[in-house]
């Protein structure tokens, strides 16, 4: 924040000056163009006697102005060019001690990061780019996983443009997945044409579309309720239309952010503590945060997708060392309990009379 601040400053003070000068240079050099094109004029026609004097004044005038304005603008350069040693001085454009080296190295690695950068492209619909980008990377994806992402992207530019067909399509198509979840995206779709009927002045067809359409959620009375006391108070459609479009994104099984701009927005939150510990930490403990699997740094809760089992046998948290195993009876415990537990050959689970091999066990993923 000083670092931005400190920038700000030095802006403030050109654009100060450009305030106080540029005016004033601006008329006058207007003024001395309109007086050079009514002489202009005068020796163009010929009609009367050229004001010798005058001109030679005026062209005298303005080379002193122009001599100001060119020392002016020396200035100005030279505060222009200040303001890009402060943003040097308060800004480090070198990341690499913040990086790390391993990241990336393999074939492998480098395709899953090439695959969600085109994920990324195509749910922006950025068709042509992405399949552009698959071509020069020399990766394939998924036709299904590229038609899924087709049909969403049609779904929510319908939906923008207050077209709900598609989405109705949809809902239909999926109503027994959707059912099971208890999700309000229909309702909520009928409330948005309700809505939509309503702007248009027709609050007759509005009664009658809420008749027809609401009459089978019996179980959003309250809702309902609500929605018909929109006939006297229209609330903010557009606002409302957004959120039908992130629970129907919800419910389509796609994250509200894509991976892409949550990686992106989690390296943005950490590297200005990194950087400033880096001196510190690589002079006292160098590479501390590239030979380890966690950043010496606390990253906000809300970026924090992996999953979390605690052992209920060694009430340890695990990890990439330690995940977590179902055994076959269904109940889960850690791989360091599960070492512990065996004996002979043979694990007993330490909730049920269930026995088995250890080998049987199956690392699970939450």
């Amino acid at each position: 924040m000083e670092s931005c601040q400190a920038v700000e400053a030095d802006i403030d003070k050109l654009i100060a000056k450009y305030n106080k000068y540029g005016p004033k240079w601006q008329f006058q050099l207007h003024r001395f163009i309109s007086t050079l094109e009514r002489y202009k004029r005068e020796i163009e026609s010929q009609s009367s006697e050229i004001d010798k004097c005058g001109l030679s004044s005026t062209i005298l005038q303005m080379k002193l102005a122009i001599k100001d304005i060119s020392n002016e603008h020396r200035r100005w350069h030279s505060d222009v060019s200040r303001v890009g040693k402060t943003i040097d001085k308060n800004f480090i454009s070198d990341y690499t001690e913040a990086s790390n080296k391993k990241a990336f190295k393999t074939d492998n690695e480098k395709e899953i990061l090439n695959k969600i950068i085109c994920m990324h492209l195509y749910r922006d619909s950025k068709w042509e780019v992405a399949e552009e980008f698959l071509k020069e990377a020399g990766i394939t994806v998924d036709d299904k996983q590229k038609q899924r992402y087709l049909n969403l992207n049609h779904i929510v530019d319908s939906l923008r443009q207050k077209d709900p067909m598609p989405a109705f399509e949809w809902v239909y198509q999926n109503k027994i997945q959707l059912d099971a979840k208890k999700s309000d995206l229909e309702f909520k779709l009928h409330q948005i044409v309700f809505l939509d009927i309503l702007n248009r002045g027709d609050q007759y067809e509005a009664v009658v579309y809420a008749r027809t359409n609401f009459s089978r959620f019996i179980d959003k009375q309250k809702e309902i309720q609500s929605t018909m006391g929109m006939l006297l108070y229209p609330p903010n459609v557009a606002q409302m239309r957004t959120e039908v479009i992130d629970l129907f994104i919800k419910d389509s099984c796609l994250s509200d952010d894509d991976m892409l701009s949550v990686c992106v927005n989690v390296g943005c939150s950490a590297l200005p503590a990194l950087l400033d510990i880096k001196q510190a930490i690589c002079r006292d403990v160098g590479g501390v945060w590239n030979e380890n699997d966690e950043l010496p740094i606390k990253i906000d809760t809300g970026f924090a997708y992996h999953s979390v089992f605690a052992c209920p046998i060694l009430r340890t948290r695990s990890g990439t060392s330690n995940p977590p195993m179902m055994l076959v009876c269904g109940h889960v415990i850690s791989k360091d309990a599960l070492n512990k537990l065996e004996r002979s050959g043979r694990l007993k689970c330490p909730y049920c009379p269930k026995e088995q091999l250890p080998s049987e066990a199956r690392t699970i993923n939450f």
